[in-house]
């Protein structure tokens, strides 16, 4: 872990935003003129406080010091530069973060901002709601899919080992802000990464814009800008409903029981891959398994088989490894009674929560599509 200080402030041009109000205190605001949202806040509410950025290592070569460079406030921010990858998403690393907040004596009324994807915003928001019981956060999401899943919702939390978020918290930030200029530095891998998450969006709650999705470019960050903000409403429509997934909320674990072990399983072999890809796999299992249960039409299955299988490579698992996976799928948090808990589909843009699966339907599903 490093801390390092950059240099002081330039100007920007901005642009108008647009706010969405979520759950609890928190908003996102979508635009290009982030920075000065966050500098009007920070004159406001924070002048007098000591702020910690939390970053990896990609976010703080391409832009951090874009950030502290064009917003005054930060000119003296404490910056955590952490190992990038989902690696550093465990215990030892929240440690170090708390050591580090402790060395640096900061209060409970000081504030962290989390700059990054969302292994940053899920761990930073972890440290920050444990330290001190609990002190403020803002979210500076930079990946597209911190943008459209974690900027909403107030999950925090850790891996345990193999297992996927199995540490954590309910934390709302005070604020989320989504800048699609972030984008521009971003690989395929991680704009289809994110991809596969606005894709969930559409196959649980709106056809149209499954379609949108789908008549689009996803490697063309202008194109994706419009449905990034979709997103962020659909997902925003279930937390706000259900903010601690008791209920509705659960539908946005479509593809994530599959999806999750799968992720876990490679995480085992030293192997990360990223999250939207065992979450794209995963859905592909689960629409096979509301095929088969009778929930989903033919014509639906087909057209989600092929845009997944277009677009994601096929995973390279060993059959006699699919029993580690569903192991994994065991100690999945949304399970009750020992039972596997699943969303699955009844439609494109139609979900049925609180579905349990057979292990033996379970193992078929995996071999079908990930065979």
């Amino acid at each position: 872990m490093l801390k390092k200080h950059v240099a002081p402030p330039k100007k920007i041009i901005f642009v108008t935003m647009q706010t969405i109000n979520t759950s609890k205190h928190a908003a996102v605001q979508i635009g290009q003129a982030t920075n000065e949202v966050l500098s009007n806040l920070l004159k406001e509410k924070y002048s007098n406080v000591k702020k910690v950025i939390i970053t990896d290592d990609n976010v703080f070569e391409f832009w951090i010091e874009q950030l502290v460079t064009s917003v005054q406030e930060l000119s003296n921010a404490e910056i955590i530069q952490l190992p990038a990858g989902e690696d550093s998403k465990c215990m030892e690393i929240v440690m170090q973060i708390l050591e580090s907040l402790s060395e640096s004596k900061i209060e409970r009324n000081d504030l962290i901002i989390n700059f990054g994807g969302g292994m940053i915003s899920d761990l930073g928001g972890f440290a920050a709601s444990i330290f001190k019981r609990g002190i403020s956060v803002i979210n500076i999401p930079t990946t597209l899919l911190a943008q459209v899943d974690a900027s909403v919702g107030g999950k925090t939390g850790i891996d345990f080992g193999p297992y996927k978020n199995q540490i954590g918290t309910f934390s709302e930030p005070e604020l989320v802000l989504v800048n699609p200029n972030y984008l521009s530095t971003l690989t395929n891998d991680e704009l289809k990464s994110g991809y596969a998450e606005m894709l969930k969006h559409g196959l649980i709650a709106s056809k149209k814009h499954w379609n949108n999705l789908k008549s689009i470019d996803y490697h063309k960050v202008d194109q994706l800008t419009s449905l990034i903000t979709e997103s962020i409403r659909i997902k925003n429509k279930f937390v706000t409903a259900d903010p601690h997934e008791k209920s509705v909320r659960k539908a946005l674990n479509f593809g994530h029981t599959v999806g999750h072990a799968i992720e876990g399983y490679f995480l085992a072999l030293g192997q990360p891959i990223k999250h939207g890809y065992g979450v794209a796999w995963g859905m592909l299992v689960e629409a096979y398994l509301s095929l088969k249960k009778g929930l989903l039409h033919k014509s639906d299955w087909d057209e989600i088989h092929y845009i997944i299988t277009d677009i994601y490579a096929p995973l390279k698992i060993n059959k006699v490894d699919f029993n580690k996976i569903i192991d994994l799928m065991r100690q999945d948090k949304k399970n009750k009674g020992g039972n596997i808990n699943f969303t699955l589909l009844s439609g494109i843009g139609q979900h049925l929560i609180n579905q349990t699966i057979v292990e033996e339907e379970i193992l078929e599903a995996l071999k079908e599509q990930l065979s």
